[in-house]
């Protein structure tokens, strides 16, 4: 394909969304960025590395949003705010960053707002990937050295985590579908490599080859 697009991948925690995203920048041969894109940010904004991926997809560090979610708590965070939190120049500088990259080359975002944060440009295909809760269980058990029995709460605690960081920083809900192009359950249809496979299909549709 030689037209330059953009393809920006939500997913939910456990449903293999970071590893769609991996495999089909191979098979494409465009860039990935995914906990990549936290050490680039990291270094153009000349902030530390560690304090990205600390604060990586979260929402927590802003007052508004301790305004919303923990107002018994927003009084002694007041006396600490500024008017940009670490939270805010953090998401600052990867939606600097993302703005940057997709300005200037195709490529795969994974999560970070990108779907949102390049809402108005042309060339971009938004996907959303999920999966069976018993399908993300095994998953994050097998690969992150989690006990099976505790793999439910951490799928619900990471799901919430995401959704607070979208929902905040984007005005908008993290699980309407109306923020896709195309929403996938893996689970549903036969594993990562027909997810890779039909998400190629759909870019060809949306991006076909120039004459």
């Amino acid at each position: 394909m030689s037209k330059k697009f953009i393809v920006t991948i939500g997913r939910q925690f456990g449903s293999g969304g970071s590893e769609v995203g991996y495999r089909l920048s191979q098979e494409l041969g465009i860039k990935y960025y995914d906990k990549d894109l936290i050490v680039q940010a990291a270094k153009e904004s000349g902030m530390s590395e560690n304090i990205f991926a600390q604060e990586d997809e979260k929402a927590t560090g802003s007052f508004l949003y301790s305004m919303v979610l923990a107002p018994h708590a927003a009084a002694s965070h007041f006396l600490n705010w500024t008017e940009d939190s670490l939270n805010d120049r953090i998401y600052k500088a990867q939606a600097t960053f993302i703005r940057k990259v997709a300005a200037e080359e195709s490529c795969i975002f994974v999560g970070r707002c990108a779907d949102y944060l390049l809402w108005n440009e042309p060339n971009v295909f938004r996907v959303f990937i999920q999966a069976d809760l018993e399908d993300r269980k095994a998953r994050i058990a097998a690969e992150g050295n989690i006990p099976l029995d505790k793999a439910e709460d951490v799928i619900r605690k990471k799901d919430k985590t995401r959704a607070n960081y979208y929902n905040f920083h984007t005005n908008n809900r993290w699980t309407d579908l109306t923020n896709y192009d195309l929403c996938i359950n893996i689970s549903k249809i036969g594993g990562i490599g027909e997810a890779v496979h039909l998400i190629k299909e759909m870019i060809s549709l949306r991006f076909p080859e120039e004459n």
